[in-house]
């Protein structure tokens, strides 16, 4: 990936959209550009779109969404920093969209390798920005009040394409949230999972974290697993016994208690059909698939199949996972010779298979001489996959 030719053609393409505002509307004031509308779905990187704000189009906007919407308090901060909304947009040319259709055909089908080069693209945006407000800034073309962000959906690339000066200034949010990591790294650890507990399992989706107590509470290890436990029993927050399973999984240490709860939730038929297959995938994750090997005849067929299926799906990725073994899924197609289309389509290509390390490939390779078709079928992908990469 020619990094230097993406930063480049990202910079001329700011300063090409900033200039022409600039010439059409001498009189406004120029306070800002974006990076915005980036696209990537394995099979596609689309090369994202700029806007420019000025004072007086902001105005305009805002007026119009008071009208329809009624007055706001934020509405000008919400808007301000809203390329989709913000009247100065300007499409990637044809030549920029070719940098990205080179790069997709560089990443190829593989999934983790298109990743990896999709995340190196998108953080050319934010050096591009600067390299841009830097230009625009030697022109005469802007002030120093005038900053340019790329802005992608999830927010990270914002703070990359700015000082900590201009964050503080323009999206103090960023700060707040770094400010509440640092409050929260400095607590205790027991105390740290008692706060990030209740926003992890049962989120009200308040405060500057949105989106990150799960990982910070995975974070914390095998002291998160006695307040899970209590999660999984219903003890507290009883509608996040999904979460909570989730995580122990992500977790993944061996605790006795965790896998009592786990065995209990899986064979409460009180409880939601849903609730009971995260906790039996759970179980598998920790290596525990026996537990569902021995009830399969007392078990919803979904439990069964997701529980044994999920450690060869993508799920699996997510923290900490225990080698590739497809012998609790040989077992249970053995003994349950009735349940193999359900496998099937539990594990059809394209649900989302899980990545293979280096270490699993021999695992791999020798499940493609399965007698059952859901385990070769499962292999081949994985080693595809992990071939490409």
């Amino acid at each position: 990936m020619d990094g230097k030719a993406i930063e480049a053609a990202a910079a001329a393409q700011l300063v090409r959209a900033v200039r022409t505002v600039r010439e059409r509307h001498p009189d406004h004031t120029v306070y800002g550009a974006m990076f915005h509308e980036f696209y990537g779905d394995g099979s596609t990187i689309a090369w994202p779109m700029v806007t420019v704000g000025t004072e007086e189009s902001l105005a305009g906007v805002v007026a119009e969404y008071a009208d329809r919407h009624g007055e706001s308090d934020d509405l000008v901060a919400s808007l301000r920093w809203s390329g989709p909304d913000l009247e100065h947009g300007f499409d990637p040319d044809d030549d920029d969209q070719a940098l990205a259709d080179v790069l997709q055909a560089e990443a190829g089908p593989g999934f983790e390798r298109w990743g990896r080069l999709y995340e190196r693209f998108l953080r050319c945006f934010p050096r591009a920005a600067k390299a841009a407000r830097k230009q625009l800034l030697a022109d005469g073309v802007v002030t120093e009040d005038f900053i340019a962000i790329a802005d992608d959906e999830g927010g990270e690339l914002i703070p990359l394409s700015l000082t900590k000066t201009q964050v503080l200034a323009h999206f103090p949010e960023y700060d707040a949230a770094e400010q509440e990591r640092g409050r929260l790294s400095a607590l205790p650890v027991d105390e740290r999972v008692a706060e990030l507990l209740p926003e992890a399992v049962a989120p009200r989706y308040q405060g500057p974290l949105i989106g990150e107590h799960e990982q910070l509470l995975v974070a914390c290890g095998v002291a998160a697993v006695p307040a899970l436990v209590r999660v999984v029993r219903g003890e507290v927050f009883g509608n996040g016994d999904v979460t909570a399973a989730r995580l122990l999984a992500e977790i993944n240490v061996d605790d006795a208690d965790a896998v009592s709860a786990l065995d209990e939730l899986m064979r409460r038929r009180k409880r939601p059909v849903n609730s009971r297959a995260w906790a039996a995938s759970a179980l598998a994750r920790l290596g525990r698939s026996d537990l569902i090997i021995a009830r399969v005849a007392e078990l919803p067929v979904e439990v069964v199949t997701r529980g044994i299926g999920d450690p060869f799906r993508s799920f699996r990725d997510r923290g900490a996972h225990r080698l590739l073994d497809y012998a609790p899924l040989e077992q249970v197609l053995r003994e349950h010779p009735d349940l193999e289309d359900a496998f099937e389509e539990e594990l059809e290509p394209g649900v989302g298979y899980c990545a293979v390390t280096a270490e699993e490939i021999p695992i791999a390779e020798a499940a493609l001489d399965s007698p059952w078709l859901v385990v070769r079928t499962h292999a081949q992908h994985v080693l595809g996959d992990a071939r490409q990469g």
